[in-house]
């Protein structure tokens, strides 16, 4: 069968989870591309290569756009597919499904394996109305299957396809810059997160975390290396490398073999001073720390954290003694915050002079405690169709004072900015006061941008370089355009 896997924007990140499923039907025979909707010809192109199927990955505020540029295809006389959704939206909402009676199916959970079966039974014409993972539309009727347990050997599965997103996103192939994933699970329970809801989903379906091996992860990076222009790696893992043993051997593979830098992810109260100095040994430069609130209401009883500010200076502390970068993530617009609680955020990030303060607006998705704490309180008030893509630009929560949500929501586009020069703080607080508008929002995606090339430093070459500006010219004009117009698909069909 052929796949066509839609981006409904220009991808600035490797959408690595489209890239498993990729590979996994590859090599059952099946023929798949990728597409980005908003580049040139993109009907034309879809058109010609003639998909038995159109997948879409989607999460809640994409989903959206992916369900209209679904419509618009399905209603051409040219496309003749079946539409199958996944990702996050479906895994918490499979009744999605009942949006559009142009959607097939939606997968709940991991795809790959439930991808190949269903797809497998269809092109053999076999009964597929009992395939595990899927809510199936099939004569005009839902059924609805239960979920197949984990994947618990993450090196049973291919790596992940990057060549179909290269193919139509030159960027990313040149870029400096790859993506690695090393594990699967969090077993923590952040409010704000869909980890706690998806490990009750799969309760009693095998292990929360699993890690790929050593030897598996060095595999892949040398195949990479191989392949594409490469200078830095990034482990997008929730938590990298929890494993002592693990971590050892990776730390000696990785020097030995691909000697590349690379930064992860740490949460604080699992840093450790020997689990530092592993990574340091390997080669990793930065480390990404989630403080989330320097507020300590805040951080533990309205996001669940479960950690004193003690434990987050410690753990800088440790990063910053082995001379790793630091690359904090903070959330303001909470609620219950106060800007003087914003503040403690800012203090934190300030004191412990770290090297970028990511800031994001707490978005309350569906599925998590935040989203019914914040329904329950009164502080959202809309339906999840209103949930916008972006948690970068305003604040989904109902303030009472507007004139406070104005502040907050200004203060998060000078926050890493402020934290970096303290001396602009006075400045920076007269200028929240302003209404928003898109200048605050290119200043900071511009300077946040800036900020991360610090961290990363990585050694650039000409292609490489071109590569990543495009790519974040891209994405800080996404924020004033808005993602894909699916008038120019309407119009590109007609014509």
């Amino acid at each position: 069968m052929k796949i066509a896997f839609i981006e409904p924007s220009i991808a600035v990140i490797e959408p690595l989870g489209i890239g498993y499923i990729a590979q996994c039907l590859i090599e059952r025979g099946h023929k798949v591309k990728y597409f980005e909707a908003p580049r040139k010809n993109f009907f034309k192109r879809l058109k010609k290569f003639n998909p038995d199927v159109l997948a879409y990955s989607i999460t809640t505020g994409k989903h959206k756009i992916c369900r209209k540029i679904n419509q618009i295809l399905r209603k051409s006389k040219s496309i003749n597919a079946i539409s199958l959704f996944g990702g996050p939206h479906c895994t918490f909402f499979p009744n999605f499904i009942e949006s559009s009676e142009f959607i097939d199916g939606v997968c709940i959970g991991e795809g790959e394996l439930a991808f190949v079966e269903l797809l497998d039974k269809i092109e053999k014409k076999q009964n597929y109305k009992n395939v595990k993972n899927w809510w199936l539309r099939i004569n005009n009727k839902i059924y609805k299957n239960p979920i197949r347990n984990r994947i618990e050997d993450l090196d049973s599965l291919p790596f992940p396809n990057r060549e179909i997103i290269y193919e139509e996103n030159r960027s990313l192939r040149d870029s400096s810059i790859k993506w690695i994933i090393a594990s699967r699970g969090c077993m923590f329970q952040c409010s704000y997160c869909f980890n706690k809801k998806y490990n009750e989903l799969y309760e009693g379906k095998g292990k929360i975390y699993r890690q790929r091996s050593a030897r598996g992860i060095v595999d892949e990076v040398l195949e990479i290396k191989k392949k594409y222009n490469v200078a830095f790696f990034r482990f997008v893992d929730d938590i990298f490398a929890l494993n002592s043993e693990f971590r050892k051997e990776f730390s000696r593979l990785w020097k030995k073999k691909v000697n590349i830098d690379f930064i992860c992810n740490q949460r604080p109260n699992v840093v450790t001073e020997e689990g530092i100095k592993d990574l340091k040994k390997a080669g990793c430069v930065a480390v990404t720390v989630a403080i989330e609130s320097g507020n300590d209401f805040i951080r533990n009883k309205i996001l669940n954290r479960k950690m004193s500010s003690n434990v987050i200076n410690n753990a800088i502390k440790i990063i910053k003694r082995e001379g790793l970068r630091i690359w904090t993530q903070n959330i303001i617009c909470n609620p219950e915050e106060t800007f003087e609680m914003v503040m403690d955020t800012y203090e934190i990030n300030k004191k412990n002079k770290v090297d970028f303060a990511e800031c994001f607006i707490l978005t309350p998705y569906p599925g998590t405690e935040i989203y019914d704490y914040c329904v329950k309180k009164g502080y959202f008030r809309k339906s999840i169709e209103s949930i916008q893509r972006s948690y970068w630009l305003d604040s989904q929560l109902h303030f009472e004072n507007e004139k406070e949500k104005r502040r907050l929501v200004n203060f998060h586009k000078f926050f890493s900015f402020a934290v970096r020069y303290p001396v602009m703080l006075p400045l920076v607080k007269v200028l929240i006061k302003l209404p928003p508008n898109k200048f605050f929002i290119f200043f900071n995606k511009f300077h946040d941008f800036w900020r991360i090339s610090r961290v990363f430093r990585v050694k650039f070459n000409i292609k490489g370089l071109v590569s990543t500006i495009r790519n974040s010219i891209k994405s800080i004009s996404g924020y004033f355009v808005g993602t894909y117009n699916t008038s120019k698909l309407k119009r590109e069909i007609i014509s």
